[in-house]
């Protein structure tokens, strides 16, 4: 589904790009976009911050946001071609997750497994 693109920095791209590699980096493509589709989702929904930043430094959502983990990414250039390109792709509205919100390991909670995550 495309739910449309939303307009963006390069330092938002990077920023997500730097989210889906410490969420996804180690999980299929498929993956990494529905993190970056998961971030979008919330970006447009009115229950969260209205933007990138907003959304992945919320209070208590991202772990590796909390723990410096994506900083450290964001400030080392480091961050993989497919994650930027899963970046990419969700700023421009794809979406292979739908309009949902959340995701975690899958631990048999119900919802769309891709790759060793749950999305719901």
């Amino acid at each position: 589904a495309n739910l449309g693109a939303i307009a963006a920095s390069a330092d938002d791209l990077t920023l997500l790009a730097a989210l889906i590699q410490a969420e996804a980096g180690n999980q299929p493509y498929e993956g990494q976009v529905g993190v970056g589709a998961v971030v979008m989702n919330r970006v447009r929904s009115s229950a969260y911050p209205n933007s990138i930043h907003g959304v992945i430094y919320a209070s208590g959502q991202f772990t590796p946001a909390m723990n410096g983990k994506v900083n450290r990414l964001y400030e080392s250039g480091t961050i993989s071609a497919s994650c930027i390109r899963a970046a990419e792709e969700a700023l421009s509205g794809v979406s292979n997750v739908g309009d949902l919100t959340h995701f975690r390991r899958n631990n048999g909670r119900e919802g769309l497994v891709i790759g060793n995550h749950v999305f719901y």
